[in-house]
């Protein structure tokens, strides 16, 4: 595949063009188009050049509908995915119809299956599937709890803002997604939450370790998106999905993401850390034969061990292997500038990360637009 994909637009009705470029400019991908007026010219472009994709209409000038262009394509080019975006009203086909067929079909609006499908038709790569079975908590931790998501699906979409994110979801331990904003598409939110829910449920049976009220943030790093997932309490949390190009993500969402993470759980109140989960149970280890007794002194203690041959037959060490080189000044007598660690944490540096997230070079879309163009799920 060429390093900028052509992508061939079949568009008389010139309202495709808008959705194709927005779901691209929400996927991230640089894109060369190719605007042609009728099945005839696909054809001989196909002929021509190679291509990386075809989004054609339904209804097209000629004899040959967006159906019979994709089945010609297909014949001439077999590699060059193609997707029949229909409108609202056209003629609508089910799965088992499709089922074999060399393209992909989206009727209007075409919510975020369609981002999939394009990923997934300029990654090469099969079309994942919409949804997957939620996940089935492993044991009875107690009712979740139920919340208000008037006022949290804003602070949801603040965070997004805030942070710099294109999607948003929340959902419980138990995988059941409750928000979805922005850009979910890129990933099966329901497959997400149903593979993140089990490990933050485990929050109430950690606490007794680190204390009461344990916030836990998990980071995700892939190809084509990143996915931070903050704890909301033991019983929600929330992902925050980000391009991987953004490098600034990772401050911007410890500071405003968290923020946000705080503010939610302030809402659900003290039902947040409600559980029942089951104690934590621990046994006391028994000492080794070898085991230093209290008041043995330290340094006899090393000099013993270093006596000792390793399994790899090595000799033993001196007695004062571990001290000879010893120079406590230069571990600890550096000079430090704590003004450094000051600033890193500064609120006001971190503003500057958060308002430098946005893009410069015109090609993105906002959520607003993104949902006008029907690229989001309702």
């Amino acid at each position: 595949m060429a390093s900028v994909p052509r992508i061939v637009i079949v568009d008389p009705a010139r309202d495709i063009m808008p959705i194709v470029r927005g779901a691209l400019a929400l996927l991230n991908r640089q894109h060369i188009f190719i605007d042609v007026p009728s099945a005839d010219d696909v054809l001989e472009e196909v002929k021509r050049w190679p291509l990386d994709l075809v989004v054609t209409a339904y209804h097209i000038p000629g004899k040959l509908d967006g159906l019979d262009l994709a089945r010609k394509i297909a014949t001439l080019s077999p590699e060059t995915p193609v997707i029949v975006l229909a409108d609202d009203g056209d003629r609508v086909l089910d799965p088992e119809a499709l089922e074999g067929e060399p393209f992909q079909y989206y009727a209007r609006p075409v919510a975020e299956a369609f981002l999939r499908g394009m990923r997934a038709a300029l990654d090469g790569v099969p079309v994942p599937p919409e949804t997957l079975p939620v996940a089935v908590p492993e044991e009875d931790r107690g009712p979740v709890p139920s919340i208000d998501l008037s006022e949290i699906r804003t602070i949801v979409r603040n965070a997004m803002r805030d942070t710099g994110a294109v999607g948003a979801l929340l959902a419980d331990r138990t995988g059941y997604v409750l928000v979805e904003e922005g850009a979910v598409g890129q990933v099966s939110p329901s497959a997400l939450a149903a593979l993140l829910g089990p490990s933050f449920a485990r929050l109430a049976e950690i606490e007794p370790l680190l204390g009461q009220r344990t916030w836990s943030m998990q980071y995700y790093d892939g190809e084509r998106v990143d996915v931070f997932a903050l704890a909301l309490g033991v019983h929600h949390f929330m992902c925050l999905i980000v391009d991987s190009s953004n490098r600034g993500a990772m401050g911007s969402v410890t500071v405003f993401g968290r923020r946000a993470a705080d503010r939610i759980v302030s809402l659900i109140g003290d039902a947040a850390y409600e559980s029942t989960a089951p104690a934590v149970r621990t046994a006391a280890l028994p000492l080794a034969e070898s085991a230093v007794e209290p008041e043995e002194d330290l340094f006899d203690a090393l000099s013993t061990v270093a006596e000792v041959p390793d399994t790899y037959g090595h000799a033993p060490l001196a007695d004062d292997a571990f001290l000879s080189d010893f120079d406590p000044d230069a571990l600890f007598g550096q000079s430090v500038d704590e003004t450094l660690a000051n600033s890193l944490f500064s609120w006001e540096r971190m503003g500057d990360i958060a308002k430098s997230l946005g893009s410069e070079d015109g090609q993105r879309v906002d959520y607003d637009q993104a949902r006008d163009l029907g690229l989001l799920n309702d």
